[in-house]
Order: C-alpha cells, then sequence, then structure tokens
C-alpha cells in the first residue's frame, strides 16, 4: 500500500473512532439525564469561585475596553513606555469596578428596601385575601345553594388544613427547620465567599485578558494546521460575538423595561410598583417564556387589590411586551438570533429542563453557538462536494444530481465604444 494510501485510511479511520466515541457519549448522556446534571452541577460547585470570576470579567469587559480604547492612545501621544497600556487597562478596571458598585449600591438602597415592604404588606394581608375570596366564590354561587354550602366546607377544610399545617406539621418539625436553616445559611456565607474569590479573580483576567489570549492562540497555532487554526479563532470571534450580544444585551434591554414597567404602572395607580417593576424586569431576561413568567404572579397580586386595575396591567402589559419584541430589543439584540422561533423554544425548554434556571438563561446563545458550528461544518462539506449550500435549493429537489453548482453564465461582453464619424474638415 502507497503512503499516501496508509495515510488516507488512517485519517478514515481516526476520524471513525472519533464519530464512534461522541455517539457513545450522547447515548450515556441522554440515558443518564440525572447523573449527568449531578455531575456538571457538582463541577460548577468546585469551580464556582473561578466561574464566578470569568463571569464577572465578562460583564466588565465591555465597560473596561470602552475606557481602555479611548485612554489608551490619548496617553500614547503624551507618554512614552509600555507602562501607558497597563495604567490605562487599570483606569478602565476601576471605572467598570465603580459603575458595579454604584448599581449594586443603588439596588441595596432603592429597590430592595421596597421590595421587603411590599412583600410584608403582602404577607399581613393574606387573610383578608383569603377572605375576599372566599366572598367572591360565595357571591357567584348565591344562586345556587347547593354549590354554595359545598364551597364552603370546601374553603373552610382548606383554611383548617392551612392552621393545623403551621401548629402541628411546621412547628413540629422545628428541628428540621432549625438544620435545613442552618445549611442554608452555610450555603449562603460559602457563595459569598465565593463571590469575593470571583472577584479577585476577575482582576487578575481582566488585567492580563491579552496575554491570556494570545497564549491560547499559541496553543492553537502548536497543535492544528494553519487552515483549522484561522477557522477555530474566527469561530471564537463568533462565538464571542454571540454570547456577549445576547447577554450584555439582555440585561440592558431588562433594565430599560422594568424602568418602562416602573413608570408606566406608576402613572396607572398600580400597587406595589418597586415589586411588580422588579419582577417584569428580572423575568424578561428569559426570552420567550419570560414576559409570561412575571406577569401572572403580578397580575394576581394586583387582581387581589382591584380587579379593574388587574385588567388593566395585563393590557399595559402585552402594549410593553410588543414594544420590546418589536422596537427595543431588535434595536439591542440585533433583527434576529440565526435561528427560527421554534428552535429557541426548543433551546430554552431543553436547558431549562437540564441545568434549570441558569439553562434558561443560556440556552439560546448556547443553541446559537452549537447551531452555528453545525452550520459551518455542513457548509464546507457541501463546498468540498461542489454542492450549493444556500437551504432555499433544497426544497424541490428529487435526486443529488439537482444540487450541482454551476458557474451562472458569464455577461455579454459589452460593445465597444464607436468613434463618431468624423465631420468635414474645415
Amino acid at each position: 500500500m502507497k503512503p499516501d494510501q496508509e495515510g488516507y485510511w488512517m485519517r478514515r479511520l481516526l476520524k471513525g473512532i472519533l464519530i464512534a466515541l461522541v455517539v457513545l457519549i450522547f447515548i450515556l448522556v441522554f440515558t443518564n439525564l440525572g447523573a449527568f446534571s449531578g455531575a456538571v452541577s457538582g463541577l460548577m460547585q468546585v469551580f464556582s469561585s473561578i466561574l464566578y470570576g470569568f463571569l464577572f470579567a465578562y460583564l466588565l469587559n465591555p465597560l473596561v475596553n470602552f475606557v481602555d480604547k479611548r485612554l489608551c492612545p490619548f496617553l500614547q501621544k503624551r507618554w512614552k513606555g509600555r507602562r501607558v497600556k497597563g495604567f490605562s487597562r487599570l483606569v478602565g478596571m476601576l471605572f467598570a469596578f465603580a459603575v458595579a458598585a454604584l448599581l449594586i449600591y443603588a439596588i441595596v438602597n432603592m429597590i430592595v428596601p421596597q421590595v421587603a415592604e411590599s412583600i410584608m404588606s403582602i404577607g399581613g394581608k393574606m387573610e383578608s385575601y383569603y377572605r375576599s375570596v372566599e366572598t367572591w366564590v360565595l357571591n357567584i354561587l348565591e344562586d345556587n345553594p347547593e354549590f354554595k354550602a359545598y364551597a364552603d366546607r370546601a374553603l373552610e377544610k382548606i383554611f383548617e388544613f392551612l392552621d393545623n399545617f403551621v401548629e402541628n406539621e411546621l412547628l413540629g418539625s422545628a428541628q428540621k427547620i432549625v438544620v435545613q436553616v442552618t445549611a442554608s445559611a452555610y450555603a449562603v456565607v460559602r457563595e459569598v465567599i465565593n463571590m469575593v474569590i470571583g472577584v479577585v479573580v476577575a482582576i487578575y483576567v481582566l488585567f492580563s485578558k491579552d496575554k491570556f489570549l494570545a497564549q491560547a492562540k499559541k496553543i492553537l497555532v502548536a497543535a492544528f494546521e494553519p487552515e483549522t487554526t484561522d477557522r477555530l479563532m474566527e469561530h471564537g470571534r463568533q462565538i464571542d460575538r454571540i454570547f456577549n450580544g445576547f447577554i450584555i444585551g439582555k440585561l440592558i434591554d431588562s433594565l430599560i423595561i422594568g424602568i418602562l414597567c416602573y413608570i408606566g404602572i406608576s402613572i396607572l395607580r398600580m400597587p406595589y410598583t418597586v415589586l411588580v417593576a422588579t419582577i417584569v424586569g428580572l423575568t424578561n431576561i428569559i426570552p420567550y417564556f419570560g414576559p409570561i413568567l412575571g406577569a401572572v404572579p403580578c397580575a394576581v397580586l394586583i387582581l387581589l387589590e382591584d380587579p379593574l386595575k388587574c385588567f388593566y396591567f395585563v393590557i399595559f402589559i402585552l402594549v410593553l411586551q410588543q414594544i420590546d419584541g418589536n422596537i427595543i430589543g431588535p434595536r439591542i439584540l440585533g433583527s434576529n438570533l440565526g435561528i427560527s422561533s421554534f428552535w429557541i423554544l426548543v433551546s430554552i425548554s431543553v436547558g431549562g429542563g437540564l441545568f434549570g434556571f441558569m439553562g434558561l438563561l443560556l440556552g439560546v446563545p448556547v443553541f446559537c453557538v452549537l447551531y452555528m458550528l453545525v452550520s459551518d461544518a455542513v457548509n464546507r462539506r457541501l463546498r468540498r462536494k461542489g454542492m450549493r449550500t444556500d437551504t432555499d435549493a433544497y426544497f424541490a429537489i428529487q435526486s443529488v444530481d439537482d444540487l450541482s453548482y454551476h458557474e451562472p453564465p458569464a455577461p455579454p461582453p459589452a460593445a465597444e465604444a464607436t468613434e463618431p464619424p468624423a465631420g468635414p474638415s474645415e
């Protein structure tokens, strides 16, 4: 066998082994989803401080770049030396952390107290809410005595069950509650420590991000062929654009929606304005289902206070979401994500089912990355075979020969301009 044939069959063998391993991994993952999710959660818990650091650095990086790209050229005109770039990066980091600290301060001092006050007010009115619901149900069943008596007994049994649960089950399980509270307090302290370590990691990552990126490129150049290296670096830039555009854009979009919601429900004089605006803004981060998840509990709270205002609130949220979906969202996130609404639903459902809340948040950008990688691989294979890559060409094909790529006919050569006949000489 010739050396080139040996190399060809060796590459085919390695590719087959790699495909078999990928298929085996997928089978093991999807047949043991619970164990896979637990393993991923365990790994994320072990590396949580590092993950927090990369997350903080990624969120603050646009602010650092905003200052660095403007300050560094200004300083280089006046100063010389390598310290200019380091000083510019340091100023950008200070600016980014100052903006983050101001946002946290505003949330803690302006939003949290009002949200806590609203929650305490709701807790104090629970009994009156129950009585209002009871009266409303009994008034509806006023013309049906049999149903009225049944509803009355059912409501009384529910109230007795809740009262018995609080007095016996809840108080009787005081020891378990103490253990759970202790475990929860320990988990909170551990997360706070991980976040503090994450801030330190973010500082190192932001200050040395150029060096880390250069080291990654060096590894790629050493490990792969030039064509593969260029493709991987291009994929890296595309992945960064997808995640940066989605995460940062979605946070800005949700902040704008929360502010507009607060202004709107304040004008409409609705109860729990800060709490409702906070819920609507936070749940708007989740694509597709977020507005519904946020609007339903808020509508229930307003319904218990004033049914007519609840009707106005539902109309206001529908109008606000139309404004977000057609005006605000496209301007911030772009006209589309590169995938259809069906795949957005699939990514949210699968991501939420596998990884919970984080899956709901990051399911769409992760799926966009996978979609981009698969699409790129398919198009490269088709180009190698001389086939068309546009999807429209595949709607009406009857055989593969219909997809053969043909160069469009060359346009006919332009007629040469003829000079006008010379006039009579004077």
